[in-house]
């Protein structure tokens, strides 16, 4: 695909299902009444098949290099340092630890992540995913999103 904003090429990867064509014809039929067209439709059924079929499922995966924040990549470069230079440092209390500068950096994304700091749950997998895919039906994706 091809974004005209920065010329320059994005990578895309296609998901197809195959369906009888009766079933193509009323989807067809549907993107028509609800003026839009089919392609268009897919991003939004597919996107909210996402969000239901994982609502009350917790999926827990690692996070690769690329996903860490540079905040966080500061932190654990600092959390290695920290670990290294002071003995003992696992025998600390969490509280002399949290002084000296560590933090716990999540090396896992889920859609039930627990944030200890405001002791509640938060879905940072799947709502950004299905809000990603749902926005692709009205503009095309940028760089940013695909890096």
């Amino acid at each position: 695909m091809y974004n005209r904003g920065v010329h320059s090429f994005i990578i895309m990867k296609k998901i197809e299902i195959s369906i009888p064509d009766k079933d193509y014809d009323l989807l067809t039929r549907i993107a028509q009444d609800q003026k839009r067209r089919l392609s268009d439709l897919h991003y939004l059924i597919y996107s909210e098949g996402i969000n239901y079929f994982f609502c009350e499922t917790d999926v827990n995966i690692e996070k690769k290099d690329s996903e860490y924040t540079e905040e966080e990549k500061k932190q654990m470069e600092l959390n290695k340092k920290l670990e290294k230079d002071i003995k003992g440092f696992w025998k600390l209390s969490c509280d002399e630890r949290k002084e000296k500068g560590w933090k716990h950096v999540k090396t896992h994304m889920s859609n039930h992540q627990y944030d200890s700091e405001s002791e509640s749950y938060s879905d940072v997998l799947i709502k950004p995913l299905c809000e990603r895919i749902e926005s692709y039906s009205f503009n095309p994706p940028t760089d940013e999103e695909v890096a």
